[in-house]
This record gives C-alpha cells, sequence and structure tokens, in this order.
C-alpha cells in the first residue's frame, strides 16, 4: 500500500530504523532521532564495526539514495529518500530527505476491524476503564486517558480485559499479552494480544469480524 506525499511520518523519537544506503550491501540498523514533516529526517549514525565504518562514510555524500524501513502498528513502513548530511558533533546524526511517500506491508495474521467498543483493563490490583479502538480474532488495542492515572504495563505483561460486546453472554474477562504500549500526551495506547478465548466468545467474536468485514467492504 502506498500513501502519498500529505502524511505524518508515524515514526516517533527511539524507533527503530533499518536503513539501506546505495553502495553498501549491508543492511544498517539505527534509531529515528526525530523528524520535521516536509524537510527533513534525523537518525543516529549506524553502528559499523572498524571495516564496515571504511566502507560506510563514503557513502554518506549528499543526495546518496537510502532506503528506510521500520515497523508500525504490525506493519513494516518503508521509504525511499537522499542524504543530506551527516554530522560528528555534538553527536554523530544523519539527516535525510522527508519522504515523498511510503510504502506499508501488513505482517498481521488476522484482519483488524477499527471499533469503539467500551472495556476495561485489570493489571494487578488496578482496573481502568477506556476503549477497544480495532479488534481481530486473535488481539486488540486497548486504550485510556492519561488523566486516569493507571500505571503503564510492561511489554509480555498478562493484564485482563473485560468487554461485554465481545462474549454472547455477559460480560467476558480475557487474559492478554501485552505487546505495545504507546504513550502520548492524552492517552496510553496498549496492544493486546488474546492468550485464551473460549470457545462461546470466539465464535461470537468471529461472528462480529466476519459481519464488520462484509458491511466495511
Amino acid at each position: 500500500m502506498s500513501v502519498p506525499g500529505a502524511f505524518s511520518l508515524h515514526c516517533p523519537p527511539g524507533t527503530k530504523v533499518l536503513l539501506e544506503i546505495a553502495g553498501l550491501e549491508e543492511k544498517l540498523a539505527t534509531t529515528c532521532v526525530g523528524h520535521q514533516r516536509g524537510r527533513f529526517v534525523i537518525v543516529q549514525m549506524p553502528s559499523a564495526t572498524e571495516t564496515s565504518r571504511d566502507a560506510l562514510y563514503p557513502m554518506l555524500y549528499p543526495d546518496n539514495t537510502v532506503i528506510a524501513r521500520y515497523l508500525h502498528e504490525g506493519a513494516v513502513v518503508g521509504f525511499s529518500s537522499r542524504l543530506i548530511k551527516y554530522i560528528q558533533i555534538p553527536f554523530p546524526l544523519v539527516f535525510l530527505t522527508y519522504p515523498a511517500n511510503l510504502e506499508s506491508r501488513d505482517l498481521r495474521k488476522h484482519k483488524r476491524i477499527t471499533c469503539c467498543l467500551p472495556g476495561c483493563m485489570k493489571h494487578g490490583d488496578v482496573t481502568v476503564a477506556g476503549l477497544l479502538r480495532d479488534v481481530s480474532i486473535s488481539g486488540c488495542q486497548f486504550s485510556f486517558p492519561r488523566e486516569a492515572a493507571a500505571p503503564e504495563p510492561a511489554i509480555d505483561a498478562v493484564v485482563e480485559l473485560s468487554c461485554e460486546l465481545i462474549g454472547s453472554s455477559a460480560k467476558a474477562t480475557l487474559p492478554c499479552a501485552v505487546k505495545r504500549v504507546l504513550p502520548s500526551a492524552r492517552r496510553v495506547d496498549i496492544g493486546l494480544k488474546f492468550k485464551e478465548v473460549p470457545q462461546e466468545i470466539r465464535e461470537a467474536l468471529a461472528g462480529y469480524l466476519d459481519t464488520a468485514l462484509h458491511v466495511l467492504g
């Protein structure tokens, strides 16, 4: 899927990025430092051994072609860019042109449906109310407001998710593993993978997803 130029680059500081620099066979791992829409993207100087460093620096000339890839919400996102310049002082950074478009390839095994379902997440002794913002047969995204002052669970922590509209009976509680935590100024988005789904709830959820996919096309 291609996304045209009028877009925001969903690559926050700290995102792991893989670079392919023209003239180098090796793909280089680095980290996004930041970007300004329509102007530039900044990444850390890629780590390199002494041998590969000798090959890297001659390729960091202005206007050389760079392909960058990173993960965003279960999809590999890539873009083509050109090198503006690199600096060593005060920190080793590489400046890239802001991409004209993005290419995205979804890695998820199961189709997700955007939704707005009220629910609760229990983490330890704390229960926080929020919304399921998307759902699939294998997991969902749960969001709660920052003002709830609930602690952010760690990656791979086990939490309990409750939502009346998932099951066909009364409120069902599902154990979930935390796979992503993305805080922002107003809310915290939690990516959850269902660990155990009773057959009744699985059938009800599958029915909901089939209906949604049929309606939404």
